[in-house]
């Protein structure tokens, strides 16, 4: 099992797994989220992109360019999670995220 892979199974003491004392890997995260949205088109996936994006943003340990691309990024992520909800997009309701 992988490091990031063990970390998400693993409760933390912040908003996300381990990103308390390892802050890369929401960004990891984020990223593996990106690559699987256009698959699910989920407004469930898009809203995790956004907190996500929102938890980079706000990490004074990232670098300055980083959280604010970050930062950018939140309201983008939360308005395709709203139109998601609006409008099925092809998505599968039993599918899991």
């Amino acid at each position: 099992m992988s490091a990031l892979s063990a970390s998400w199974r693993r409760p933390a003491a912040t908003e996300g797994p381990e990103y308390d004392t390892d802050p890369e890997l929401a960004l990891a995260a984020v990223l593996q989220l990106l690559s699987r949205f256009p698959a699910r088109r989920s407004p469930a996936v898009a809203q995790a992109i956004a907190g996500h994006f929102r938890v980079i943003g706000t990490d004074p340990r990232l670098s300055a360019c980083v959280r604010e691309c970050a930062a950018r990024l939140v309201g983008d992520w939360e308005a395709y999670a709203v139109l998601g909800d609006a409008g099925d997009g092809g998505h599968d309701p039993r599918a899991r995220h």
